[in-house]
């Protein structure tokens, strides 16, 4: 199969199980609101951020570095699937060890116990991540596609079953880690039938590897705070009904982003690759992606803004008309998101993610600023905060980013963004 024809396939069948995937993951969101009470969403955004961190270090950054480097042989295959099991297993360690501390932080005994069982996706994780990013690396889509919406369609029927049993939060927890363990031995058993593994392992391996991986991994971490510190704040400061609140209004505004970024995204990072000893062609297919981008963003979240009641009283039923400004206000914060999201598949591909590592750290310096100050005002003035910093940021980032590795100007950059071209669209989806 061509270069090109492998990307088309990439794109149709990321679109095919990014839509089913989102959708069933919306409709569980929808479900349970009927079943389970805001503070239990409340715990289980504090759970979701605090094993999400916990598993950027899971693999210290591997993933991007084997979408970057070329030709690896099956020596250091075997050296970097052995290491990552066992950073899996001690980032485990050190999640049951922090639940306490966590649980106290929050003065929410429960979390002592949530924390290990659904921290059990780590090791889960290692077991079968690598497999899946070989997959990725080799545009092979399909297979990814098919594992992650049996995933998902057993984690919808796992949780539905058990909410309406009276499980609680349980049926948020169980049916998240009931997707985990699937995808992830269907990755295994996929990838020990095509790719084998050699029970080797040599550090010296996988030195190149860590070499791009820390500073993605490092990073991903302070990215990972700037984008979800809210939680962290708004769980702090506010009880867990407001923050399931508030909760609810971010995962239906980021399932937009959700559903039409990766459709694109997932294949851009392996293609922009191919790419990156030719910094012309590399900018032309950047701006192009930019473009396309924005053209499926920036008017779905227009939409949201304009029917916001009518949507949150569809999705999650009567009583939630409280979180309409926040939908609103969070909307704008996911279009400048949404068009910046693809500087990461930027930066994995031309392995210049120690700028993003020094990017993240000055970003730290602000959002959590804005937040803070935000939050002074209520819930309301913590989504304003955010909102603020990413428009302060805006600049800055494609100055220091997207400028500094394509060379790409403010106004071609602006362009790509606000000049939305249907056709550029429709073209790449061919």
């Amino acid at each position: 199969m061509s270069f090109k024809k492998q990307v088309a396939s990439g794109v149709k069948w990321t679109t095919i199980g990014t839509v089913v995937i989102a959708l069933s993951a919306l409709l569980k969101i929808s479900i349970l609101t009927r079943f389970l009470d805001k503070e239990d969403f409340g715990l289980m955004a504090i759970l979701t951020f605090i094993i999400g961190f916990m598993n950027l270090f899971n693999d210290m950054g591997l993933t991007s570095a084997i979408l970057h480097k070329r030709n690896i042989s099956k020596e250091e295959y075997g050296s970097l699937y052995w290491l990552n099991l066992f950073i899996s297993a001690v980032i485990f360690s050190v999640l049951c060890l922090l639940a306490t501390f966590v649980s106290s932080f929050y003065k929410q005994p429960e979390l002592e116990i949530l924390i290990p069982l659904l921290g059990l996706n780590l090791l889960f994780s290692g077991v079968g991540m690598m497999f899946k990013t070989i997959e990725q690396k080799n545009l092979l889509f399909r297979e990814i596609t098919i594992i992650e919406i049996i995933g998902a369609v057993f984690s919808l029927g796992c949780a539905v079953i058990l909410a309406m049993n009276d499980f609680g939060i349980y049926s948020l927890v169980y049916s998240a880690l009931l997707q985990f363990i699937i995808n992830n031995l269907f990755y295994f058993v996929l990838g020990i039938k095509k790719y084998g593994l050699l029970f080797h392992f040599n550090f010296s391996d996988t030195r190149p590897f860590l070499k791009i991986g820390i500073y993605q991994v490092g990073g991903q971490a302070i990215n990972y705070f700037n984008r979800d510190l809210d939680i962290l704040i708004i769980g702090k400061m506010f009880s867990p009904e407001l923050l399931g609140g508030y909760s609810l209004a971010k995962q239906l505004v980021t399932r937009p982003m959700q559903i039409l970024n990766p459709i694109i995204s997932k294949v851009a990072a392996p293609t922009l690759a191919k790419f990156q000893d030719n910094i012309q062609n590399l900018k032309r297919n950047y701006l192009k992606l930019i473009n396309v981008i924005a053209a499926l963003n920036i008017p779905v979240y227009i939409l949201v803004i304009i029917f916001a009641p009518w949507i949150i009283e569809l999705l999650y039923g009567s009583g939630f008309d409280d979180i309409t400004s926040l939908v609103r206000i969070l909307s704008i914060y996911m279009i400048i998101r949404s068009v910046s999201s693809p500087v990461g598949s930027l930066v994995i591909a031309t392995g210049r993610t120690d700028l993003e590592f020094y990017w993240n750290i000055f970003t730290i310096l602000v959002t959590p600023l804005c937040i803070y100050i935000g939050a002074q005002f209520g819930i309301v003035g913590a989504a304003a905060g955010i909102t603020a910093s990413i428009l302060l940021l805006f600049i800055p980032s494609w100055k220091i980013l997207i400028n500094n590795i394509t060379g790409v100007s403010f106004i071609e950059y602006s362009k790509a963004i606000l000049h939305l071209r249907y056709r550029t669209l429709i073209n790449s989806l061919k």
